[in-house]
Order: structure tokens, then C-alpha cells, then sequence
């Protein structure tokens, strides 16, 4: 950068007309700056001819780290006395540039503050960047005048005073910096609605179909008073070929392939119950907290606490009841809901093997397990609604839970302000037939060069077994 001294003129008379000739003085100090200059880490160049830009899809990060590495000049920061300084500018698709003012401005970094290796990292607050967008990094030296008259004044120069770019209002490719920030799709939770549920205070039949060895049942809608139970067609007697208590009914002997459970009883409205049981066979896997994979019971051992998960998320607010070998155990005595997985129960006591371990709930979807509608609609939402309709939905229903293929697809773009959705699909098919759901958030950003940056979160599988051959009526 250069820099040269203004012309003065050299008399006691300076500046005052017709007092007498003028002694101009016809030079100037000359100098020249000659900026540091860097690299950028976590950063790249604005060039639409090549692959998209440094792009970071941010989940839980709370800043984003960038490195300016100095390569040549440095000794200008001790010859001049030179700081340095950046800005960070968002572009604004309506400008079709990086507008001012910026969203970011660091503090002043005195070079003894940066590395042996002539490098600094700063962390870029994440909250301060308002996600999504692309962004410019611009960098600034603030220096002493190495003129003669204004380095005696004391005066300091700033190259923010000089701010320019060729291109996209702002941008310099030869000094400048660009990256892309985004937050992640989020993970679409799945919510209540009335298409599976029984109407209130209606004679109804739970059909179950039940695996070999199975011996707990869970009545999955409230019943009012008395109930009949049939294996095969059979009555089976209270007492003396099940147990039955909560909403849990408990048989006497295990059942076999191809057995068909029936609970008959009057409706009294309301969400289906879910049941989850454990049979532990092997001793429990241990780790630290977030560790479990799939692995359940589980025993953590940042807390030295045992744990169990259900299947799915639990409805919010909601009591869940846990029985150890057919023992019921108390809520917020001997175990508790996690604050922060709402699918983890912590126990206050052990588990070993031969356990056998159920867990009853309300789901916080009632599209689950039993199917009794050939329309069942599926409501799911987001916490954060989508700003720009820049990403879609997609209901993915499959024969398998691996969704190797597709029994039903549909997708539903986003809505500006709007956190629910819902679809449906016509389910039809043999009893016993087993369908899983699960939601595809599928968010999408388009970059100054037409590129786009993808991300993408799945909602949790949940499985629907047909009930009833009604399903398929016409």
C-alpha cells in the first residue's frame, strides 16, 4: 500500500494571499506498506469454476474456527507497529453481493499474540452469523504513518478506510475469504393424531399376532370394566391362564408360531399403549453416557448408572410404567425419564442377566404396531420452522426396516412458518403383514455459484402390523 506525504508550502506567510511570493515546496515522502499476507484455514476462494466452497453444516457447534496463517511480509507487523483485524459480510440474494454492515467485526490482534508459526485461529460465534448463508472474510491492518511529517504527528493509517472488491460488491480474490454455513435438517419427531385410534365407548377387538415365547400382552386402548381374552378362539380364565394388571395382561404358559391372541372389551377413548420388552441373555454392555448404540439395557459409567430404552419416543408429560420380572417398580423412586434423551430410563437399581424387563407408554405417535385403517395419517413435526422453502419432506413406508425399497413414497415441501406436516398412504395387504414408517427432512442450500449443499435427518422407524383383514374391504 502506498502512501505519500501532502504538499506543503514552505514560508511564515503560508496560506495568506498577496503577502508575498510563494516558496513551494515541489517533493513529497513517498512510503510504502507492504501488507502481511495469508492464508486462510477453514475458509476457500470464491471460484464458481470448481466444486462448491468450505461448507459447514452446523448440529450442535456453537462456533466455527478459522486460521489466518501469514506466509510473507510479516516483518511489516513489527516495522510499522501494524495490528490486524477482519470483518465477516453476509450476502444478500436481493443485492447479489456481500452487503455492509458487516455481521462480525474482530477485536484488534496484536502480532504477539499470534503463534510461532505466524498464525492465529479465532472462533467465529455462530449465533452472531443468523444461518443460513455464504460469507465473506475480509482482512484489515491498522499501522504507523511511515512518512517523515505524519509519523512525527503520531497519525496511524487503517486500511478499513480503503475497504474494496471487484467483484460481488466486496469481494477481492486476491486477499478475500468465503464459506458457506448452514444449519443441519432437523430430526423430525412424529406426533398424535385420530386415524388409528378406536372410537370411545365402542365394543372392540385387539387382535394380536404374537412371535413364539411371547407371554406379556399390552392392552393398547383404555378399556372400560370387564374383558375377555381368547388364545385360538378359546376363553382363557382370569386367574388361572393369565394375570392381569396395569394394562398388562400376563399368560400362563409361552405362546407358539402361528398363535392368535384376541382381548375383547369396551373402549373408553384415548391413545394405544405401547409395550417394550427386554429379555436380558447376556451381560449388560457398558460406556460412557450417549454410547449405547443398540445396545439395551445399557450401563453407564460417567453416571454408574443402569439403563433401558423404549422402542420410540414417549408422549410428552406422560407417566411410564417399568416391571422387572413382574415386579412394578416405582416412578421417580426406582427409575426416571433422562431430561435429555426422552427414550432413556435410568434405574436406581442393577440388572442381570435373566432379567426380564417390560416398559408401558404412550407413544408420542399412535400410527404404531396395530393397523386399523387402510388411510393412516401420519403427522410429524420440526422444532424450528423452515424460513425459505428450501428443502422437502419425504413419508417413506417399506416392507422392511432396512428400506432396501419402497411400499409407498410422497414428499411435502416445506412452508414458510409452518413446524407440523402430515400425509397419508393406502395401506392393504394380508394380516400379520408388518409396514414401517419413518420421515426424511431433506433441507437444501443454493450457493452464489449455483451449487448446492444437501442435508438430511431421518425421524425414527416405527412399525405397523395389520390387525384386521377389514383393511382390505370394498
Amino acid at each position: 500500500m502506498r502512501y505519500q506525504e501532502r504538499i506543503y508550502i514552505q514560508n511564515e506567510h503560508s496560506g495568506v494571499r498577496n503577502k508575498d511570493i510563494l516558496n513551494v515546496n515541489m517533493s513529497s515522502d513517498i512510503c510504502i506498506f507492504e501488507s502481511p499476507l495469508f492464508s486462510l484455514s477453514g475458509a476457500s476462494k470464491l471460484d464458481c469454476s470448481g466444486a462448491t466452497g468450505t461448507s459447514y453444516v452446523v448440529t450442535t457447534a456453537t462456533t466455527i474456527p478459522l486460521t489466518f496463517d501469514f506466509t510473507a511480509n510479516t516483518n511489516s507487523f513489527t516495522a510499522n507497529n501494524a495490528t490486524f483485524k477482519y470483518e465477516i459480510y453476509k450476502y444478500s440474494s436481493i443485492d447479489s453481493a456481500f452487503s455492509l454492515p458487516p455481521i462480525y467485526t474482530s477485536t484488534t490482534i496484536n502480532y504477539s499474540g499470534f503463534s510461532a508459526t505466524s498464525a492465529t485461529t479465532q472462533l467465529i460465534p455462530i449465533s452472531g452469523l443468523s444461518l443460513d448463508g455464504e460469507y465473506l472474510v475480509k482482512g484489515y491492518y491498522e499501522f504507523d504513518a511511515c512518512t517523515d511529517f505524519l509519523n512525527r504527528l503520531g497519525k496511524r493509517i487503517d486500511t478499513l478506510t480503503y475497504r474494496t472488491g471487484s467483484s460481488y460488491g466486496l469481494y477481492d480474490s486476491n486477499l478475500d475469504y468465503y464459506f458457506i454455513a448452514m444449519t443441519a435438517a432437523e430430526t423430525p419427531f412424529l406426533l398424535h393424531n385420530g386415524s388409528n385410534t378406536p372410537p370411545a365407548n365402542q365394543l372392540y377387538q385387539q387382535v394380536i399376532l404374537p412371535p413364539s415365547g411371547e407371554t406379556t400382552f399390552v392392552i393398547t386402548s383404555s378399556n372400560n370394566g370387564f374383558f375377555i381374552v381368547t388364545l385360538n378362539g378359546l376363553v382363557l380364565a382370569p386367574n388361572l391362564d393369565y394375570t392381569f394388571t396395569g394394562s398388562v395382561i400376563t399368560l400362563s404358559g409361552e405362546t407358539v408360531f402361528d398363535d392368535v391372541i384376541s382381548i375383547i372389551y369396551t373402549t373408553n377413548g384415548g391413545n394405544s399403549l405401547v409395550g417394550n420388552n427386554i429379555r436380558v441373555t447376556t451381560p449388560v454392555v457398558s460406556g460412557v453416557t450417549d454410547a449405547q448404540g443398540s445396545n439395551n439395557p445399557y450401563f453407564n459409567t460417567t453416571t454408574g448408572k443402569f439403563e433401558i430404552y423404549t422402542e420410540v419416543t414417549p408422549a410428552q408429560n406422560g407417566s411410564i410404567l417399568v416391571m422387572i420380572n413382574g415386579a412394578t417398580l416405582s416412578n421417580g423412586v426406582d427409575y426416571y425419564q433422562s431430561t435429555s434423551n426422552p427414550k432413556r430410563i435410568i434405574l436406581e437399581g442393577d440388572i442381570v442377566v435373566d432379567d426380564i424387563i417390560t416398559i408401558i407408554y404412550f407413544p408420542m405417535t399412535n400410527a404404531i404396531n396395530g393397523l386399523l385403517t387402510n388411510l393412516p395419517i401420519i403427522v410429524w413435526g420440526i422444532d424450528n420452522a423452515p424460513q425459505l422453502v428450501n428443502g422437502y419432506f419425504t413419508l417413506e413406508v417399506s416392507t422392511g426396516s432396512t428400506f432396501n425399497d419402497f411400499y409407498f413414497t410422497g414428499n411435502t415441501d416445506y412452508i414458510i412458518n409452518t413446524g407440523l406436516y402430515s400425509d397419508t398412504f393406502v395401506a392393504n395387504g394380508p394380516l400379520g403383514m408388518t409396514l414401517y414408517y419413518r420421515v426424511k427432512n431433506v433441507k437444501n442450500y443454493v450457493t452464489i455459484c449455483g451449487d448446492i449443499v444437501t442435508s438430511i435427518a431421518y425421524s425414527e422407524t416405527i412399525p405397523l402390523i395389520i390387525q384386521t383383514n377389514s383393511i382390505n374391504s370394498y
